[in-house]
């Protein structure tokens, strides 16, 4: 759907106000034990104590029967704006704005997966998500390559959303575009262009170590398709495309 679409390298100006990777996996250590064992892991992001989710809060048998708290972590360690999520079935990465650029926020996470892999918690990998959240100034739904129509009258008017799913390139991908997107709590007139990029794994851990880099840049490769697709020249050009 996306495949043939011009890639800047880099945009002066970022819309990305975050993103998130994450790794869903079993493990051998129940969640309460990954405060001790990622330790040291912690202290190489930040001198200050993991933070203790509220989540821990919840009796042990009410997280695991409910599926929206069964891939919750229970620990969190910030670095400026760099985060490091942890729980027993999910390692969450999460860079907010200002977004420096993939090759930077690699660099902070591949070295951080590479200490969790010589800690031996992970049996098997179910799948890794790579999601952003682009807000793009104004209502947009003029100058992107989407037409939502209504008895065939073309919709622009805000607020208005559009979610749909696709595969692409052995990716799964969840879009949602939305032109009065919410920004602490509150209604804003800019808009927000949400990409989840998923990967099915569904192996043990030194299968997955041994290919999720690749997998991994072929879920960005993807994300980047969609969202520079999503873009009309003169949008694209908005915020500064490097080529």
């Amino acid at each position: 759907m996306f495949e043939d679409v011009k890639l800047p390298k880099k945009l002066a100006n970022s819309p990305i106000n975050e993103a998130v990777f994450e790794i869903r996996y079993a493990g051998k250590y129940p969640g309460e034990a990954l405060y001790g064992v990622l330790f040291d892991v912690f202290k190489d992001i930040s001198t200050q104590n993991a933070e203790i989710l509220p989540i821990l809060q919840i009796p042990q048998q009410v997280r695991d029967m409910d599926p929206n708290l069964y891939y919750q972590p229970f620990y969190r360690v910030r670095n400026n704006n760099l985060t490091l999520s942890v729980g027993p079935h999910s390692i969450v990465f999460s860079v907010l704005k200002p977004y420096a650029g993939w090759t930077q926020w690699t660099q902070f996470f591949y070295p951080i997966i590479d200490k969790i892999k010589e800690k031996n918690i992970i049996t098997q990998v179910e799948r890794i998500w790579l999601r952003t959240f682009d807000v793009l100034t104004g209502n947009i739904f003029e100058r992107i390559n989407v037409n939502l129509t209504v008895n065939g009258n073309i919709v622009t008017s805000s607020p208005s959303s559009f979610y749909t799913e696709f595969k692409q390139n052995n990716t799964h991908v969840l879009l949602n575009i939305n032109n009065a997107a919410y920004m602490n709590g509150m209604q804003t007139r800019d808009s927000l262009i949400d990409i989840t990029c998923i990967r099915d794994f569904y192996c043990d851990a030194d299968r997955f170590f041994s290919l999720y880099k690749e997998d991994l840049e072929n879920a960005h490769a993807v994300n980047k398709q969609v969202f520079f697709g999503l873009l009309k020249e003169e949008l694209t050009n908005d915020y500064g495309p490097e080529y």
